[in-house]
């Protein structure tokens, strides 16, 4: 295994957000002495060139408005400009105390290239050419002149895709039709469409003449037309052109080109791969792209023969399936869906992260058992369950044949109490596997496979095991005898649900089981659904991916556009989106981006996947009282019938919480909510009275007395 860096920021508010992003995906690279800033599809990297040791790394809970960043400037003072793909511009100063947007509603939401001329950037935008003039005052937006050069207006540009800009004589703008030369005025306008091909996503000078990288090779401006100096016999990316005369480097999608002359005609591949920018000074610097989710990192060479790689600390891939915490150890989990069957682990309380291989690719769900043995189900015919043990660095493998549709898990879950592990699996059967290995098959009439993996167990205090598939919520009542089915009994329940598809299940400390559905989420108390939409609650959208409830009973929904929290002690919903808190954005507008939810209870920490990375939520209060001073009861007195639960808040840290009669018989013992320092207690089975509830805590024992009351 390699012990990576955290790559992950706080942002203040109420709790606290941490991203985990990928930055090995390099899109461009600037310089200025010996800091290299770098624009990742994770964020913003700045790396000092001759320690190679990453100085910052910035991503959206830092401020940055888009992790996606597609291009970066250094300014005189050595702030760094960031052309990002979603967000628009951003901007960190040099002393990283300010990161933010550079007048959002002025700029458009996708940049493609930045350059500065003294005290104007000029920024290649998907609405045309935006010229900044910063008037001397880089950080202070407010007197900045903002001109937008569109075709509407100025037909000169040619197209408003503008991809590239480049400052040299005159400023070059290259579009997806060609390129144009204008001179600083921006009075004379002179166009080249289709020079040598279409997209001119690369402008650069040589020796006093004017190149232009296209995706059919690289061209010359001789006299008025553009000639061909390099050419690909098929159609290819070139990303960027640098010159260190009287060398030239050309990088492309199929790797890193040296010419020692313009028109020799000995294009030299002197590095493979998907080479995204190149910087040329006292080594070449080519950053990588290759797999969108992942990528291959910085190569650096001082002759460009042997090249030396660096990889920054980061998750293994942008692409987060799902989220496993092993609470006692404080470790999270996190597969991505990929062949190179990466693992990424991070420790919740140091920040740490590690990536490691998998025993098999396509692990789509993971869980950890009370043993902190973290299991893995793959949605493959020769995958099955996987399961990783820290305590020994050793695998666990459990399959069914070595090709098998009993191997392709369709839906996971494993029972805390007795860590058996529950399988739906692509022939249609319910399969479980008790802590001594030994399995019980469960043929449920009515099931059928869904398309696609990714659905929920879970597990109730009774000892009921309840499956979301495309068929309804299915209730599996084993009565407590796992291998004897004499007394087993099934149902599959749809009466009343806003759709058929439960994507995934989670049970209340109140004996309830929650459902997501693409339709709206839905409780079911044992007799019916009730139903929660957005015309009958506070839920951000009906569009509902993943369910769970924490340890103080709050309902995390998580959906298309965010995160829903119903807390059913107050009946208040609080959401949370990519605007009003740290969670990562879906700017691509990918489907199914956010992937996966997970809470760690003890820690009160909630983990949501994402296709472009991992978004941790830190939501317990740090306010808690050390001598449990603070202690409070409420309702008080509960009126049941109008009241159903009583909390009991602000209690200290590593509090026991009991509740007893008068006589001091014990009634009954409360799970804490680590995370928000609080306890629930819901009263319905007891008589009505008055009751104690004993609160055990680092500075001693506190007793308080509430009232119960029947109506």
């Amino acid at each position: 295994m390699s012990v990576l860096l955290l790559v992950a920021v706080m942002l203040g508010g109420a709790g606290s957000w941490q991203s985990f992003t990928n930055t090995n995906f390099i899109n461009d690279i600037a310089r200025q002495g010996d800091r290299l800033a770098l624009a990742t599809n994770g964020g913003v990297v700045v790396l000092d060139q001759e320690r190679l040791v990453v100085e910052q790394t910035v991503v959206n809970t830092d401020g940055l408005p888009a992790n996606r960043c597609l291009a970066i400037a250094l300014d005189d003072s050595g702030n760094v400009w960031v052309a990002t793909d979603g967000g628009g511009l951003g901007v960190v100063s040099f002393d990283g105390e300010f990161v933010g947007s550079y007048r959002p509603n002025d700029m458009p939401a996708r940049l493609f290239d930045l350059a500065w001329d003294g005290e104007r950037l000029l920024a290649a935008t998907e609405a045309g050419l935006y010229v900044m003039e910063t008037r001397g005052t880089l950080l202070d937006f407010d007197d900045d002149d903002i001109r937008q050069f569109s075709v509407a207006r100025y037909p000169g540009v040619m197209s408003d895709r503008v991809l590239s800009v480049f400052v040299g004589e005159r400023y070059g703008v290259g579009t997806n039709v060609g390129v144009a030369f204008v001179d600083r005025g921006f009075q004379d306008w002179q166009t080249f469409r289709r020079p040598h091909g279409d997209s001119v996503k690369a402008i650069a000078e040589w020796g006093g003449e004017l190149l232009v990288g296209t995706e059919r090779g690289v061209a010359v401006l001789e006299d008025s037309t553009f000639t061909p100096v390099f050419q690909f016999a098929a159609p290819h990316a070139v990303y960027e052109i640098d010159v260190a005369w009287p060398e030239l480097y050309v990088a492309t999608d199929t790797g890193l080109f040296r010419a020692c002359s313009l028109r020799s005609g000995e294009y030299q591949r002197v590095l493979g791969s998907d080479v995204r920018t190149v910087l040329v000074g006292d080594r070449i610097w080519a950053g990588l792209g290759a797999y969108e989710l992942s990528g291959q990192g910085l190569r650096y060479s001082q002759t460009g023969q042997s090249w030396s790689s660096l990889a920054f600390a980061c998750v293994a891939s942008a692409y987060v399936s799902d989220v496993a915490f092993d609470e006692e150890s404080g470790r999270a989990y996190l597969i991505h869906y990929t062949s190179n069957r990466a693992v990424t682990k991070v420790n919740v309380e140091t920040g740490v992260v590690a990536s490691f291989a998998g025993r098999r690719g396509l692990a789509i769900q993971a869980q950890c058992d009370s043993e902190g043995r973290a299991w893995f189900a793959h949605f493959a015919a020769t995958g099955g369950l996987t399961a990783y043990n820290p305590a020994t660095d050793s695998w666990i493998e459990l399959k069914w044949g070595n090709e098998s549709g009993w191997n392709i898990i369709d839906a996971f879950g494993i029972d805390e109490r007795d860590n058996t592990k529950w399988v739906y699996n692509a022939q249609g059967l319910v399969v479980a596997i008790d802590s001594a290995g030994e399995q019980q098959v469960f043929e449920i009439p009515g099931l059928v496979p869904p398309p696609g993996g990714g659905y929920d167990f879970a597990f109730d205090k009774r000892g009921r095991a309840w499956l979301g598939l495309t068929v309804g919520l299915v209730e599996i009542d084993y009565g407590g005898t796992l291998h004897d089915p004499s007394d087993d009994r099934y149902a599959v329940r749809t009466a009343g649900l806003p759709s058929n598809e439960i994507r995934s299940v989670a049970t209340g400390l109140d004996g309830f089981v929650w459902v997501a559905t693409p339709q709206g989420a839905a409780k079911w108390d044992g007799t019916r659904f009730r139903v929660y939409d957005d015309d009958n609650s506070g839920i951000l959208s009906d569009n509902i991916y993943r369910v769970r409830v924490d340890a103080s009973g709050r309902v995390w929904l998580l959906c298309d556009i965010g995160l829903s929290v119903f807390d059913p002690v107050s009946e208040r919903w609080s959401n949370y989106t990519p605007y009003n808190s740290g969670l990562i954005a879906n700017h691509e507008g990918i489907t199914g981006f956010y992937t996966s939810l997970e809470i760690d209870r003890r820690r009160g920490v909630c983990a949501i996947g994402t296709q472009r990375g991992l978004s941790l939520f830190r939501f317990g209060s740090d306010s808690a009282a050390v001598s449990g001073a603070s202690i409070k009861v409420y309702p008080n007195p509960c009126v049941l019938g109008t009241h159903t639960r009583i909390v009991i808040d602000s209690l200290p840290e590593s509090a026991r919480v009991e509740v007893r009669a008068l006589t001091g018989r014990p009634v009954a013992e409360l799970e804490v909510d680590e995370g928000l320092h609080r306890a629930v207690w819901e009263p319905g089975g007891v008589a009505g009275g008055l009751y104690l509830v004993v609160v055990i805590g680092p500075g001693g024992r506190r007793v308080e007395r509430v009232a119960v009351v029947r109506d």
